[in-house]
């Protein structure tokens, strides 16, 4: 019976080959995109399941009631008196935030190279909490030396080449900490030894989300544990891990009891518990960012479904009289539904094949990272999920198997050899999943306009004094390395200026995107009482001219006392600042030029910047920018990453990037998302249009006999094409009516986050629902056409 059912199922394929082709491909599609956003989502979600104690951890905070927010960490003391809490708590450890630091690594006897690798201090209890798997030397010998090492194992055999090699070998940090002692030289010079190396830790986890780490410092003479100032500083955050008969309800009511407050900067706080993770300040964010990704999976899914369940279900009601003939000769209901749930399950699987093949093609290529979020798919994992979803799929088919199997047996076995379906019922259905269809679409559309026109609008806002050209031809260098003296930068940077096409270099202490040389100055000197909020940028002479900036009143930079302010902060001071002296802890300066308004950030208002002599600071660089020719810049990118391969030690990749590159990755959210998310557009639009022609389709072939009767009576073609389009005006017209307001909150939320927003109206709404418009009118048309020029008296006779 099975091969019975199997060669009939393959006969219904075939004879609906197109609409089987596109049912089959939007769910191939979709349930792919549904797989991947749910990845993310599970992936977040599941945080801190990596522990082993996860359930019985408990983060620390500091709870401000009169203001109503949590306090960014906890002070080191604060862990200390919780481990007097011996009836109800374990362990207790305090965990640093980590930070990237730069190190001289000695990856062989004699022979040393540069790093920058992200650590994070914590103390010899962290192991009781957090179980590490160590790999090669030892834990406990790690927690009893000083300045000792826990490294990755990514990162000892990306250093190393292997485990083994990297235990014993020292480490030596070439930069002070803000934590380490006033004895120890800018330069740093402390040495660390590598004592253990443990496995990595997953990225989903409150430690160091979705950020990679190299490893873990124990015992730091330069880190917050050590220091004498710690009580008033944070720097961290404290775990405890609850004994197996304490929860936390019970802790809760210890802590009100026994350590109740806590005072740090002259306010009193609050000292409360949560499980680790699920401190609101910091699950919030995730569960916004993990609801909105498995909501644009599960819109694209749904896409698919309602073409892949609208096809099958009219195909079920398509073949009433046949299933009629079966119940004549004796068919039971166990055998229809065999004979529909083969038919379904034999689409499941090919789309089920499609999308696994997809998921093999791409990996390694879905992989992103944004500033300070990274995302790596495991291949393993996914096609676990999918398989998952898979069973989910074919238990849901099973469903629509027995109902319509239910649907079909109370039939009667007239009415079904007379093939009388309840059509006006079955196209509301579809037209509600039509209407489905193209309100999802409205979502996707949107987003990815908003985002294109945010990215430009932002890219265009950030140093706006220069044009995208100009950005485009302008290289950025970071050259803060510990390892190069200021003569070494020189050298590197006359070789720069060698090439042909390099017409002009600018020298900077830190990049334009990045920061700023300081944020206060005094307004009267050395009263300590007179600081007021600026943003301060060292810069050279030639700043002004190098980045096309006019000024509007007075002269530059002459002097070393010379300084100039943008409109901005003349604004906001509401008075005439040429000639106005502010003062550092060093010397005076004085106003003598006003420019137009700096940009160099498009999320918090600026508070206005002034432009100092960089002469001031000993000429410190940190950053190199050179504008090149027109059309020359990819041949000045291609000299000086050779320069800097042959300058720079092995284990330091250089980084040449145009101006335009550092503004993408400076403005993250938009730029990598809305190729992210115009692909979910591009499919959530395709799926919608493969719906509209396989419903239109149908219609056409329907009711051909009608068109022919209508055109014998006098119906010109204009009427033809407004009976069969007047169904899609209406959907789309309704789903747009119903979708834009929602859109239109949504992007109004979104646009809080921004000092700077692109133009989202009329014209904006318009112009995307004029797109959808002009492809589904592109999709239908073809087909009403042809109807509408058969000839009648041919469409009569088959008929």
């Amino acid at each position: 019976m099975i091969l019975h059912y199997l060669k009939i199922a393959w006969r219904n394929l075939l004879k609906y080959r197109t609409q089987n082709i596109i049912s089959i491909i939007g769910l191939a599609v979709g349930l792919f995109s549904f797989t991947v956003c749910f990845y993310c989502s599970r992936f977040i979600e599941s945080r801190d399941h990596c522990f082993i104690n996860h359930g019985r951890i408990a983060q620390l905070c500091l709870y401000d009631s009169t203001a109503g927010h949590y306090f960014s960490g906890t002070p080191v003391p604060l862990s200390h008196d919780l481990r007097n809490l011996t009836d109800q708590l374990e362990a207790v450890s305090f965990v640093a935030y980590p930070r990237e630091c730069p190190f001289d690594i000695e990856v062989k006897p004699g022979k040393s190279l540069p790093y920058e690798l992200r650590r994070m201090e914590t103390d010899g209890l962290y192991a009781r909490l957090f179980t590490p798997r160590i790999l090669a030397g030892s834990w406990i010998t790690a927690s009893h030396t000083p300045n000792a090492l826990v490294m990755t194992r990514k990162t000892a055999v990306r250093i190393f080449g292997n485990i083994n090699e990297a235990i014993g070998k020292t480490c030596t940090m070439t930069r002070k900490l803000p934590t380490s002692p006033e004895s120890t030289p800018f330069e740093g010079g402390i040495v660390y030894t590598i004592q253990a190396v443990m496995e990595d830790t997953p990225m989903n986890n409150s430690l160091h989300f979705m950020e990679t780490l190299d490893m873990l410092v124990l015992n730091d003479s330069e880190g917050v544990l050590q220091s004498p100032k710690n009580r008033e500083m944070t720097g961290g955050n404290t775990y405890a891990l609850l004994k197996p008969e304490v929860d936390f309800r019970q802790l809760e009511t210890v802590l009100a009891e026994r350590i109740s407050t806590w005072q740090l900067y002259g306010t009193t706080y609050k000292v409360k518990e949560f499980p680790i993770g699920q401190l609101p300040t910091f699950n919030r964010g995730l569960s916004v960012a993990s609801g909105i990704t498995a909501a644009m999976g599960l819109l694209i899914l749904l896409v698919g479904l309602v073409n892949f369940f609208h096809f099958l279900i009219g195909s079920y009601f398509n073949r009433t009289r046949e299933f009629s003939l079966m119940k004549v000769n004796g068919c039971k209901d166990r055998q229809l539904f065999y004979l529909l749930f083969t038919q379904s399950l034999l689409v499941m699987l090919i789309a089920s094949l499609l999308m696994l093949c997809g998921i093999e093609l791409t990996e390694g290529r879905m992989d992103y990272s944004l500033q300070f979020f990274s995302m790596t798919f495991d291949k393993t994992l996914l096609l676990e999920q999918a398989a998952q979803y898979i069973l989910l799929l074919i238990v849901l088919c099973s469903v629509v198997c027995g109902v319509s199997t239910i649907r079909i047996r109370r039939m009667t076995i007239q009415t079904g050899l007379r093939g009388e379906q309840h059509h006006r019922q079955k196209h509301r259905g579809r037209n509600l999943m039509l209407g489905m269809q193209f309100f999802i679409c409205w979502a996707f559309v949107t987003l990815t306009a908003g985002l294109y026109l945010q990215a430009e609008k932002t890219s265009s806002t950030l140093l706006n004094t220069l044009s995208r050209q100009e950005k485009a031809s302008i290289l950025s260098i970071p050259l803060g390395y510990q390892f190069l003296t200021q003569a070494d930068k020189q050298q590197l940077i006359n070789r720069f200026k060698s090439h042909a096409a390099v017409k002009d270099v600018l020298l900077a202490d830190i990049g334009y995107l990045q920061g700023m040389s300081g944020n206060c100055m005094m307004t009267e000197k050395d009263n300590q009482d007179s600081w007021i909020e600026v943003n301060i940028m060292s810069v050279p002479k030639n700043f002004f001219t190098f980045m096309n900036i006019p000024l509007e009143q007075g002269h530059g930079l002459n002097t070393a006392t010379d300084m100039v302010a943008d409109r901005t902060w003349q604004q906001r001071m509401e008075k005439d600042v040429m000639g106005m002296t502010l003062y550092d802890s060093q010397r005076g300066y004085t106003v003598c030029g006003i420019c137009p308004s700096f940009q160099n950030d498009t999320y918090t208002q600026s508070v206005g910047f002034v432009f100092i002599s960089s002469e001031n600071f000993n000429g410190y660089i940190g950053h190199c920018y050179l504008k090149c020719e027109s059309g020359q810049a990819d041949a000045v990118r291609t000299w000086v990453e050779q320069v800097l391969r042959e300058s720079l030690p092995e284990s330091v990749t250089a980084q040449v990037n145009t101006l335009t590159d550092d503004i993408r990755e400076d403005q993250p959210l938009e730029n990598k998302l809305k190729d992210i998310v115009l692909f979910f557009a591009i499919v959530s639009i395709v799926l919608t249009l493969l719906g509209v022609y396989s419903s239109i389709t149908l219609d056409t072939e329907r009711r051909q006999k009608e068109v022919a009767i209508r055109k014998v009576n006098g119906a010109g073609v204009s009427q033809i094409i407004l009976l069969f389009a007047r169904l899609y005006i209406i959907l789309l017209t309704g789903s747009a009516v119903l979708a834009f307001p929602l859109l239109y909150f949504a992007l109004m939320q979104w646009k809080r986050m921004y000092t700077v927003f692109f133009d989202c109206g009329f014209f904006f709404w318009a112009g995307i629902f004029i797109f959808v418009a002009v492809i589904t009118t592109l999709t239908v048309i073809f087909r009403i056409l042809r109807i509408a020029r058969q000839n009648p008296a041919e469409v009569i006779k088959r008929e």
